[in-house]
């Protein structure tokens, strides 16, 4: 996906039409005290972060991150150092109609479209896909858009005061064209977190948009090194928690594979948070799941896709499940 002026781009993205989704974020403040990297995970009741740990540590000297720092989220070691940076959307982005494209998923995995990107069944399953956006893309033709995409993720803020500039509009204009909306975070291990999180909820309070919020974790520019997995996972619970006292529900959570073992130990608290899962493979089957999620909500498959309406490259997602399941989604998140 994309960070806010500072940081690159974090994976996650949605709409509810046919298009697709995108976010990130980071702290710092007061993290949990240190403890084992490799912190138990797998208990029946799991030990929130927070209480796990005696007093907190100081955050590394230096907290304070660049203003130009560039932001990361293409090159994360979990997903696009294996993938191919052609890799594109599985069904062709390009047809005008505004009905939703069918993929037709076979025995091995491969796809083949035969419509548009919206929807895709695969092994009996049925997916809509989306995008994330960000100043990156600073120019949406939304109704062209509509047509590819169900729903979006769109870059609100990352670090204590970043906010995207090209939030406000992207923001507008997806509500204007009818397109379910997702604001995300790029989350600052090294920053502040209640300030991240005054930052965050300051900026979409006013129209909390239609999908749950979303919180971007993934390693840039070191900002995760210096902490343990207990350290980082007290922060991101801090985080959480802040959000779903300001706005009433828990943000879903973009990660990859490697920043979340690597860093987060695979920690348990989390399992209850929606999952949005950045994995990128050059064809439509099912990812990996990070040890302890029984099953993704979003799954951002590329980042390098095309879509009607938006100039260049743009980040593409699945939603696991139906119009109707992404509705249920919207009304109880």
């Amino acid at each position: 996906m994309s960070p806010s002026p500072w940081i690159h781009r974090m994976k996650f993205s949605a709409v509810l039409g046919p298009v697709a989704l995108s976010l990130a974020c980071a702290t710092a403040g007061t993290p949990p005290p240190a403890t084992a990297a490799s912190e138990p995970h797998a208990a029946t009741a799991v030990a929130s972060p927070l209480e796990a740990a005696p007093a907190a540590a100081a955050a590394p000297a230096s907290a304070a991150a660049p203003a130009a720092a560039a932001a990361p989220a293409s090159t994360t070691a979990s997903a696009s150092a294996t993938v191919p940076a052609s890799a594109a959307a599985p069904a062709s982005a390009t047809a005008s109609s505004v009905e939703p494209a069918i993929v037709q998923a076979g025995a091995t995995g491969t796809a083949k479209a035969v419509a548009k990107p919206a929807l895709a069944v695969a092994s009996g399953k049925t997916w809509l896909q989306g995008i994330d956006i960000s100043h990156y893309q600073p120019t949406v033709q939304w109704e062209s858009v509509k047509a590819s995409a169900a729903f979006v993720f769109i870059k609100a803020t990352d670090s204590t005061s970043g906010v995207d500039p090209r939030f406000t509009t992207h923001w507008s204009g997806a509500k204007k064209a009818g397109i379910p909306r997702g604001a995300y975070h790029f989350f600052h291990p090294k920053h502040d977190v209640q300030a991240q999180v005054a930052n965050f909820t300051k900026h979409v309070t006013p129209d909390p948009g239609e999908l749950p919020v979303v919180v971007d974790v993934e390693e840039f520019n070191e900002e995760y090194v210096g902490f343990t997995c207990q350290q980082l996972a007290g922060m991101l619970q801090t985080f959480s928690q802040g959000v779903e006292k300001a706005l009433g529900h828990k943000p879903i959570i973009y990660t990859n594979h490697e920043t979340w073992k690597t860093s987060f130990c695979n920690h348990a608290w989390f399992l209850d948070h929606t999952l949005w899962l950045a994995q990128y493979t050059p064809h439509p089957s099912e990812p990996r799941l990070p040890t302890g999620w029984k099953q993704w909500h979003f799954w951002q498959y590329t980042e390098s896709g095309k879509v009607t309406g938006i100039p260049g490259q743009v980040d593409q997602s699945y939603f696991n499940g139906s119009m109707e399941e992404l509705k249920s989604l919207l009304k109880t998140k």
